[in-house]
């Protein structure tokens, strides 16, 4: 791993330099949050299954500390080569951040097997592939940060808030960050959830405007986050000044749920 001394400056405070790996980095949250990242002195991984729009991505940083990998989170192996290609490039993973997903509102009655379980490998087992992969790594070195996105809907469920299947793909994301931080505290690595209520992405930009409407009217802020905010809450847990948070699952969603 980089020295403890490879620092970076970041508006005018040093931090300490780390390599970060992203997935589903092509576009919204997963593209945010590399790019806050990178904007914080770390060496980042873009990764995602559409590499064109992924290198689009990167291209457009015109940085040494970036870079475009192609990963299929369904597949171990592909997830092995991903970490390999960053380990050769920046260094071994010490930041992981599983944001890659499958948004699906598939009525309940019309939902098959085969969605389910495509959704679940992209959402969940993706989730339990990666830390597979690269955890040990991060152990032996005695530092690692495990960010994982779920949703407020893996918190309150029912109609409204996707199908079922993504429902409970975000909801068992929860319970693997809970597992591995108690799995994985002594070596030195915390594993935290984001769960972000609704945010302004493309695919917002695409919603009807009337329903858009709507839902940032359920919001007590009464607006959509911006994915640079849960950007700057992901390069947090990534810091050094996060050490004591681990097997949180932390709300960014403008009080559409309170605990």
């Amino acid at each position: 791993m980089p020295a403890r001394s490879d620092r970076a400056m970041t508006n005018g405070e040093a931090t300490v330099r780390r390599v970060a790996l992203v997935t589903g980095a092509a576009q919204g949250l997963g593209a945010a949050i590399a790019k806050a990242l990178h904007g914080a002195g770390h060496r980042v991984i873009f990764a995602d299954i559409d590499v064109a729009k992924v290198e689009g991505v990167v291209a457009k940083l015109q940085s040494d500390d970036a870079a475009a990998v192609a990963i299929d989170v369904r597949a171990k192996p592909s997830i092995e080569r991903a970490a390999a290609i960053c380990e050769e490039r920046f260094g071994p993973v010490e930041i992981l951040v599983n944001n890659a997903a499958l948004t699906r509102a598939t009525d309940f009655f019309d939902l098959s097997i085969d969605e389910w379980d495509d959704l679940m490998a992209v959402n969940l087992r993706s989730h339990f592939l990666t830390a597979q992969v690269m955890a040990a790594g991060m152990m032996e070195r005695g530092f690692g940060r495990i960010i994982n996105m779920t949703s407020v809907a893996g918190q309150r469920g029912g109609p409204g808030v996707q199908g079922l299947h993504y429902a409970t793909s975000k909801a068992g994301i929860i319970g693997a960050t809970r597992y591995l931080a108690q799995l994985f505290a002594e070596g030195g690595v915390t594993v935290n959830a984001i769960a972000p209520g609704p945010i302004q992405t493309e695919q917002t930009a695409l919603a009807p405007p009337d329903r858009v409407a709507r839902v940032a009217a359920q919001v007590p802020l009464k607006r959509f986050g911006d994915p640079s905010e849960v950007g700057a809450l992901a390069v947090y847990l990534a810091s050094d000044a996060a050490g004591f948070v681990t097997g949180a699952t932390i709300d960014i969603n403008g009080g559409i749920l309170m605990r």
